[in-house]
């Protein structure tokens, strides 16, 4: 049993890791960690020293939010931010979600859109629309849109007090549930993006180490099924 919760954990840490690394190019990404506990009412022991046995359970997911970096593109709707905060952009019910994820474009009608086509909203939460003949907008570290000079909007972003306890939900967005956005404090970068935050050779590193409890686990659940066939055969005789 022991050996199975073992594989079990291991596996799922596996799938994490895969993750993180299929996410190493995505912008804005947050790598995730396996939050493990300690069982301590397992009411399992052994004859031989140590008399204890113990067992660990994964009770959810640690999010890395520490920022990602910020690299240039030149193209004046991809956005970034420094600091803590995140893009309001519409979900598919019509709700608020979140992303840190600033790679927009504009639409033929205008509507200013996440790189999945999802309608980037401004600070009173309706849809940004913009004059897709005019001129190229600047946006300035607070997020204000201006159009030859003449503020046409201002890019929604919000704060979270505890941002670690925002719920992904596919598609490099994130959800609120009970929290409440806070006044954003952060930066804007026109003209930039922020990269994923997985750090690759961690990753691989962990990878290998994964593997190789999960295939020491393996062989404990193999001899210990070679013990069991053992022991039924001398019976049996």
């Amino acid at each position: 049993m022991l050996a199975l919760q073992t594989q079990r954990v291991q596996q799922r840490r596996m799938d994490i890791a895969a993750n993180n690394l299929a996410n190493v190019s995505t912008s804005g990404f947050k790598a995730d960690t396996l939050l493990l506990e300690e069982v301590t009412n397992a009411g399992a022991s052994a004859e031989e020293s140590p008399t204890d046995i113990n067992f660990v359970r994964d009770i959810g997911l640690v999010r890395d939010m520490s920022q990602g970096p910020v690299a240039m593109t030149g193209n004046p709707l991809d956005l970034a931010i420094e600091g803590d905060g995140f893009f309001m952009v519409e979900g598919p019910a019509g709700e608020t979600l979140y992303t840190r994820d600033g790679a927009f474009s504009l639409t033929g009608q205008g509507r200013l859109v996440t790189s999945d086509g999802r309608p980037v909203l401004g600070s009173g939460g309706a849809p940004i629309v913009l004059d897709p003949q005019g001129e190229s907008p600047s946006i300035g570290r607070d997020g204000a849109i201006r159009v030859a000079g003449i503020e046409a909007g201002r890019i929604g972003v919000a704060s979270f007090a505890a941002p670690g306890a925002l719920l992904k939900v596919g598609d490099n967005l994130w959800s609120a549930q009970n929290q409440a956005p806070e006044a954003f404090e952060g930066v804007v970068v026109q003209g930039a993006l922020e990269g994923s935050n997985v750090r690759p050779v961690v990753e691989l590193t962990r990878l290998i180490q994964i593997s190789r409890a999960y295939q020491s686990a393996a062989r404990v659940i193999t001899s210990a099924d070679e013990l069991r066939q053992r022991a039924i055969q001398q019976l049996g005789q």
